[in-house]
């Protein structure tokens, strides 16, 4: 559904022309039927990737494909549904009107339009508010109404920017049962963010950018399964040895008993086995899995994050970042 192949990206800003490298080294596939996340702090170079996916702006380097088709084609146009980061409406029309003006935009007759609105926005929490007027809405009625509109034309691709923004509790809840819903009906669902609890409760696979450079792809389940850790436990007994505790730097616990964290599981089972032939009880060998949020900080090179998301030199142009 989307291939993204070394893609490449360069603004120019200010009175100067000074060059600014949105997107570096992007490369990644979203295959039919998945919900795949794309990952990256502010500045990571995430929407200048989905502008360009959209051929809203023009790759220096590298190819992209939409449904099969060169983005530069446009006859990926009628398969797609795309939601900004901030829905720009006309103010005065209402959430209705407004959701029929895309569906006509999208090719639908207009009784095709209207049946369709009415259903979208039922769908996303609206229908109480299809006739008031959108200057009315809230930043979270606007996210909905950015994602009714998404789904007109029934896409079966829909690239979503940032879609839990500016949403409450409750919102980002009915946002991402409705994302699994449509997973469920055979949409194909693309959206960018940095909240990792929402990825970890939609996404198939995700892809994770720093500085306009792709770090790491893959299947969540399989990010979620590695070994960070393993914590072990023993009891000693008489024959334990003050070498093995040595050797191994075991910490001897308030009850009496000595345990140590390995990052190696091979090393982990090469202590067991000899604290074994002493007589030592194992009372603990736990692997602890590694965290979303672990492994999205690695991948940024940083441990708490704030440079990663902080570094003034690497963020996308400002120019970039407007609809």
């Amino acid at each position: 559904m989307i291939r993204v192949d070394h893609f490449r990206k360069t603004f120019r800003t200010g009175f100067r022309r000074k060059r600014s490298v949105a997107a570096r080294d992007i490369s990644f596939e979203v295959v039919r039927g998945e919900v795949f996340g794309f990952l990256g702090p502010n500045g990571a170079g995430k929407t200048t990737t989905i502008k360009a996916l959209l051929n809203l702006i023009r790759a220096d380097g590298g190819s992209l494909t939409l449904v099969g088709h060169d983005v530069r084609s446009m006859a990926w146009r009628s398969a797609v549904g795309y939601m900004p980061e901030h829905p720009n409406f006309y103010d005065y029309l209402t959430g209705f009107e407004v959701v029929v003006w895309f569906g006509r935009l999208a090719g639908l007759s207009r009784h095709e339009a209207e049946q369709q609105a009415r259903k979208n926005l039922e769908r996303v929490g609206l229908a109480h508010a299809c006739d008031r007027r959108l200057r009315g809405y809230s930043k979270g009625m606007l996210q909905r109404a950015g994602l009714a509109q998404a789904l007109m034309g029934s896409p079966q691709l829909l690239v979503l920017d940032e879609p839990m923004t500016g949403l409450d509790p409750i919102g980002r809840r009915d946002m991402r049962d409705l994302i699994l819903a449509l997973r469920d009906e055979g949409c194909t669902i693309f959206y960018s963010t940095h909240i990792l609890s929402d990825v970890e409760m939609t996404c198939d696979r995700v892809s994770i950018i720093h500085q306009g450079v792709t770090q790491r792809t893959g299947r969540l389940s399989e990010f979620l399964s590695e070994t960070e850790k393993v914590s072990v436990v023993v009891r000693p007994s008489p024959a334990s040895g003050a070498t093995l505790v040595e050797r191994y730097a075991l910490s001897e616990m308030p009850d009496g008993t000595w345990a140590r964290d390995f990052e190696d599981i091979d090393r982990a089972r090469a202590f067991v086995t000899e604290a074994s032939a002493l007589g030592m009880d194992l009372l603990r060998f736990e692997p602890r899995r590694e965290t979303l949020e672990a492994i999205f900080m690695r991948a940024l090179g940083t441990d708490s994050g704030e440079k990663a998301f902080f570094a003034p030199d690497r963020k996308e142009a400002r120019s970039a970042t407007k609809l």
